[in-house]
C-alpha cells in the first residue's frame, strides 16, 4: 500500500480527488462499471477504503465528478471549434463530429449517467451536478441557436438529441470483439465506415431539419 497522508488544505483535497478520479477512470477503461467498487478504486490507489471514504461517499459521486470533467472538456472544445457559427451545415457537422470523436472517452460516462450513476447520490450532490451541467451547456445552446436561427429552448432540445445519439452510435462502431464475431457467425453485415463520418451525417441532418422548423 502506498504512503498516505491526509489532505489538510483545499489544494491538497483537490489533489486527492483528482487522484481518485484518475484511478476510477483507469479502471473504467478496462472493465464495465458494475465491476468497479470503492474497494477496487482504493486498491488501484494503494489506499485503504477508509481513506478513500474521507473524500467520496460512493463511487457514483466519483463518476459524477468524472462525467462533469469530461463533459466540460468536450463542450469547451466544441465551443472553440464552432465559434465561427453560423457555418455551412456540412462543415458545422464535421467539426462537431470530429471533436466528439476526440472526446470519445466521455461517451461511456454519458451512457450510464442517468440509469446508473444518478441512482445512488444525495439530492444535494445531484442538484449541484445539474447546476454545473446547465452552466457549461449555455454557450453551446447559444451556438446552436445561432447556427440554426432558432430559439434557445429549441436549441437545447437539439443539443440533447445530438448528445444522446453519440454513445450508442460510437458503440456500434467500437463493439466488443465477441459481438463482432457473433455478428459474422450470424451472417450479419460487418460494420462499415467510421463513427465520425456517420455521426457527422446525423448532426447535419438534425441541423438542417432544425432550420426548416
Amino acid at each position: 500500500m502506498s504512503d498516505y497522508i491526509r489532505a489538510r488544505s483545499p489544494e491538497q483535497k483537490q489533489e486527492r480527488m483528482e487522484a481518485i478520479m484518475a484511478a476510477a477512470d483507469k479502471l473504467f477503461q478496462k472493465q464495465p462499471y458494475h465491476k468497479i467498487t470503492m474497494g477496487t478504486i482504493a486498491e488501484e490507489l494503494g489506499w485503504s477504503r477508509s481513506n478513500l471514504y474521507k473524500y467520496a461517499a460512493t463511487q457514483e459521486e466519483i463518476f459524477l465528478a468524472l462525467h462533469s470533467a469530461k463533459n466540460r472538456a468536450w463542450l469547451g472544445d466544441l465551443a472553440e471549434a464552432l465559434k465561427g457559427a453560423p457555418l455551412p451545415a456540412d462543415e458545422f457537422a464535421r467539426r462537431w463530429a470530429d471533436v466528439t470523436d476526440r472526446h470519445a472517452d466521455f461517451l461511456p460516462y454519458q451512457e450510464i449517467v442517468i440509469s446508473i450513476i444518478e441512482s445512488n447520490v444525495t439530492l444535494e450532490r445531484l442538484t449541484q451536478f445539474k447546476r454545473d451541467f446547465a452552466d457549461m451547456l449555455a454557450p453551446i445552446v447559444s451556438l446552436l441557436a445561432r447556427q440554426c436561427d432558432i430559439d434557445e429552448e429549441t436549441a437545447a432540445d437539439l443539443y440533447l438529441t445530438l448528445l444522446f445519439q453519440a454513445p450508442g452510435l460510437y458503440n456500434h462502431f467500437h463493439c466488443a470483439e465477441l459481438t463482432r464475431e457473433a455478428m459474422l457467425a450470424a451472417g450479419l453485415k460487418p460494420v462499415e465506415g467510421t463513427f465520425a463520418e456517420t455521426y457527422a451525417r446525423f448532426v447535419e441532418m438534425c441541423v438542417e431539419n432544425a432550420k426548416l422548423n
